[in-house]
């Protein structure tokens, strides 16, 4: 089978499994052990925390491990709401369930909630922002790139915005770490989420950054809690991983903008085709957000399947659950487009052959289940 759904998860490199492996068999005592043995291990992780919070241009005591993403998320929100004091927060429309899923929560604890909108290409527009901004306005959540479409949101002209009024922002980078430089994205933000397995790492770890010590309550009391034993082969692995992915960074990108460009050349029925992307400057190459005319997206990917390609129709913590993605209602699309979308996501071991196969699979959908149906 053919994997183009790393936009989901990834599969460990070399690299990460080698640190694993020698990390479990190396480092084996408990972290928080005063002996020998948990002092080697204690030591290992303050260096890789060191090497993870210079990817992002931050201090190692700025950044905490967790489960992963979505923790990181939700961490991050309780943090902000302790150090502030108004009571209105803007999320982006397209954001990841781990984001939007707490509106409800935000509002039964007297918060209110804005949500802004993407523009057609899928980014989100400063003036729009701008307008919902009031006194009260404590934080702004966003992600830097959308995980179902691949758009790239404008996270400098946002700090800005913020910064102008006062305003905390997370930014959730988990589809951005390892795409794009964040040397200097800690400057621009008040907390950041990082995901191990989206760059090629172990399920189960991520990173979170907050410019500001947690608060002696209930979010540092968190953190506390979950350093009983921590799990030092993932640990090494994800900063493998991490360090791996920065030094392929350009590369990668470079190769991903060769597979797009193939894969949309390679597609001779275009023209039933709508792509759901923005201006290249704005664009995760990565990430082809598409659907087929009269065509449901849940259809194409289970035929996709059904012939060994692995697609999905979006972000795979709403799949499930079987409901318009966040992206789409974040472009305001009508149900019927929002029920076509589906997601191709391109990666590390991806091969133009593995690209031109799919498209060649598209057409014959498109000639089969659209073009025989107009004639």
């Amino acid at each position: 089978m053919i994997y183009l759904d790393y936009a989901a998860t990834t599969p460990m490199s070399e690299t990460a499994l080698t640190a694993y492996t020698e990390a479990a068999q190396k480092y084996y005592g408990n972290a928080n052990s005063i002996h020998d043995y948990g002092t080697e291990a204690y030591q290992i992780v303050q260096l890789c925390k060191q090497k993870l919070s210079s990817f992002i241009g931050a201090n190692e005591t700025q950044v905490y491990l967790t489960s992963g993403g979505s923790e990181s998320n939700l961490l991050a929100i309780e943090h902000l709401k302790e150090i502030t004091e108004g009571h209105h927060i803007i999320i982006s429309a397209g954001e990841h369930n781990s984001i939007r899923q707490t509106e409800e929560k935000l509002k039964n604890e007297g918060y209110e909630v804005s949500v802004v909108y993407f523009d057609q290409d899928g980014v989100i527009n400063i003036n729009n922002l701008k307008r919902l901004i009031r006194k009260d306005t404590a934080i702004v959540c966003t992600q830097h790139i959308n995980g179902e479409i691949g758009t790239i949101q404008p996270i400098e002209e946002i700090s800005k915005l913020c910064r102008q009024n006062n305003i905390k922002l997370h930014v959730d980078a988990v589809q951005s770490f390892g795409k794009l430089d964040l040397t200097d994205t800690a400057s621009l933000v008040d907390s950041l989420s990082i995901s191990s397995h989206k760059i090629y790492g172990p399920k189960g770890i991520g990173l979170l950054y907050l410019k500001e010590q947690p608060r002696q309550t209930q979010t540092l009391a968190h953190f506390i809690l979950k350093g009983n034993t921590i799990d030092i082969p993932s640990v090494v692995a994800f900063t493998a991983a991490c360090e791996e992915a920065v030094i392929l960074l350009e590369d990668e990108a470079k190769d991903m903008a060769k597979l797009r460009n193939v894969f949309k050349q390679s597609l001779d029925h275009e023209q039933y085709v709508h792509f759901f992307e923005s201006e290249k400057g704005n664009q995760l190459d990565s990430i082809v957000g598409m659907a087929i005319e009269r065509m449901d997206g849940q259809y194409v990917m289970l035929e996709c399947n059904r012939n060994n390609f692995a697609i999905s129709t979006g972000s795979a913590c709403d799949v499930r659950y079987e409901k318009k993605t966040n992206t789409m209602i974040a472009l305001q699309v009508d149900d019927e487009t929002a029920r076509q979308f589906f997601r191709v996501s391109f990666g590390r071991y991806t091969t133009e052959a593995d690209v031109i196969s799919l498209a060649q699979y598209l057409d014959h959908l498109i000639e089969t289940e659209v073009i025989s149906e107009v004639t």
